[in-house]
């Protein structure tokens, strides 16, 4: 920011890209949760999805339930009708033939009858283990909407900054003289919402003279950009980024 006290065209582009980063930051805290709820709110999001994993791990031993006992239907219908055809069997061939398929319908039966069983006593756990956690969660769900509530009470405050924000920025876009805030919004569009780079100052040890880089690219800031920018309030560009070069005092 510029040493003198009448307000440059830079120091007001700095006040621009300031104004930009508190209104992002306002419009994520609106669309988000605030840092003081974070913690809370990961434990609760992961809780939650515990329980609807095991929501659905019910549901789904409930289908292969019904799967299960459909199919054993199913196979208990092709027995009877195997177990019909035995006395119209006419040689010891096709009786033997047969037999083997009861047998093999029995053995699927069974089979379906075990899957049936696994799936009961898997409901069973899982309803057991659903209710444990819904337990355990009711605590943590009422501290959660209590917290969330707060916050819901702090969101028009912050949603009224925003709006502040907004107005500060087009007011400050109408000081800047047009060339200025064309330059400005293609750096700020170029670079994802950072149009600005701080002429920072590179410490060495001894006596030597002071050398200045760009703190975006880290490239050397000419003397002559670092006059223009400090003492004039010009509109200077990184020679290697070609972001927009602003001095801060506390460099100094």
């Amino acid at each position: 920011m510029s040493a003198s006290s009448v307000t440059t065209t830079i120091d007001t582009i700095v006040g621009l890209q300031t104004a930009y980063d508190e209104l992002k930051a306002a419009e994520e805290l609106l669309g988000g949760i605030p840092d003081w709820m974070k913690e809370l709110h990961t434990e609760y999001s992961e809780r939650k999805e515990a329980i609807e994993t095991i929501e659905a791990a019910i549901e789904q031993a409930a289908a292969d339930r019904r799967a299960a006992e459909a199919e054993a239907a199913d196979t208990r219908e092709k027995l009877e009708h195997y177990q019909e055809q035995i006395g119209r069997v006419r040689n010891q061939r096709e009786y033997s033939a047969l037999l083997q398929e009861i047998d093999v319908v029995k053995q699927g039966i069974q089979g379906f009858e075990e899957q049936g069983l696994e799936a009961l006593e898997r409901h069973e756990t899982e309803s057991a283990h659903l209710e444990e956690e819904r337990q355990a969660f009711a605590e943590l769900e009422s501290r959660y909407n209590e917290e969330l509530g707060k916050w819901e009470a702090q969101k028009p405050d912050v949603a009224e900054k925003a709006e502040e924000l907004r107005r500060r920025i087009e007011a400050l876009k109408e000081q800047l003289p047009p060339p200025d805030l064309r330059q400005f919004e293609a750096s700020f569009a170029r670079f994802d919402g950072a149009a600005l780079a701080r002429i920072q100052l590179v410490q060495r040890p001894g006596k030597g003279p002071r050398i200045w880089h760009c703190s975006r690219c880290n490239y050397r800031v000419l003397p002559q950009a670092i006059v223009e920018v400090r003492n004039h309030g010009s509109v200077v560009l990184c020679d290697s980024c070609k972001r927009i070069l602003f001095y801060s005092e506390n460099e100094d």
